[in-house]
């Protein structure tokens, strides 16, 4: 398994607001470019103790992160040492309504990952897998979908072509204009990165002329200008979307209001691991 990501802060700040949100849209198809393993058996290390690990043990006892719909979805899995993938987590929560999925990786045992699990849990019929580049992938996909239809674009550089020409940040906006659901999570190193995507953002939401994308990011207040002295999966990372609806949008900032506080005071390996929040993009 090449996935040492999961379980560390970037999930946390993908996964908490992205399990509200599937929660509260009318979902009939689910999209997923980078979906990963259905789950993944966790560590311990300082990096996840530092995400999952301190997400878990700062919301036991209070009710609010109790009911939300991560934690009641990932706790069990916690608890036998496992960390569910978003695929595993989004299924859990619209399996009953959503009558399509579609997943996306390079990865084929990734892929087989998933089709056991949804086949233990008798939706097989409902998933597709695609073993291919999904930034392709979601273009050609793009005019076959409906606004009934939700997009979650997850790599980690999000403005680089691949070899067709095509990043993942072009599918982002041609779903847009095709009235999906979007949820793109993308993460920097350093301050320089940040700005750099930054730019590129709002220079193509200008372009747009919509008021249907939301950005918000979290960033870890060690981060530096252009190096990186702490690594615990990523110095920060945001969230961009499109075409959800207001409550939705709410969500994201309340969210990252819930992280910053619950980061508060934290460390990871003896060093500052406190959070704040940029709103990059507010139509």
């Amino acid at each position: 398994m090449g996935y040492k990501h999961f379980g560390r802060i970037g999930d946390i700040w993908k996964h908490f607001p992205l399990c509200e949100i599937v929660s509260n849209e009318i979902i009939e198809t689910y999209i997923e470019t980078n979906s990963g393993y259905f789950d993944y058996e966790l560590g311990h290390s300082e990096e996840q103790d530092y995400g999952i690990g301190w997400f878990i043990k700062k919301s036991q006892n209070v009710t609010e992160l109790e009911n939300s719909q991560y934690f009641k979805i990932i706790k069990p899995f916690y608890d036998t040492d496992m960390y569910l993938g978003s695929c595993g987590q989004v299924i859990h929560i619209i399996r009953n309504e959503a009558k399509k999925y579609i997943f996306f990786d390079l990865d084929k045992d990734a892929l087989i990952s998933i089709e056991r699990a949804v086949n233990e849990l008798g939706i097989s019929h409902k998933v597709e897998t695609r073993q291919m580049d999904s930034a392709t992938g979601l273009i050609n996909l793009i005019p076959e979908l409906n606004q009934k239809a939700f997009v979650h674009i997850d790599p980690y550089l999000i403005h680089q072509p691949n070899n067709d020409g095509y990043s993942y940040l072009d599918g982002f906006f041609e779903a847009l204009k095709r009235g999906v659901k979007s949820f793109l999570w993308y993460g920097f190193r350093t301050l320089k990165e940040k700005r750099e995507i930054n730019d590129i953002l709002i220079v193509r939401t200008d372009q747009t002329r919509t008021k249907k994308i939301s950005c918000d990011e979290l960033i870890i207040k060690e981060i530096q200008e252009d190096s990186i002295n702490i690594n615990p999966g990523v110095l920060g990372c945001g969230i961009l979307t499109s075409n959800l609806n207001i409550k939705s949008i709410g969500i994201i900032s309340d969210s990252a209001k819930v992280l910053v506080e619950m980061y508060r005071d934290s460390k990871y390996k003896g060093v500052n691991g406190e959070l704040y929040h940029d709103k990059i993009i507010n139509n």
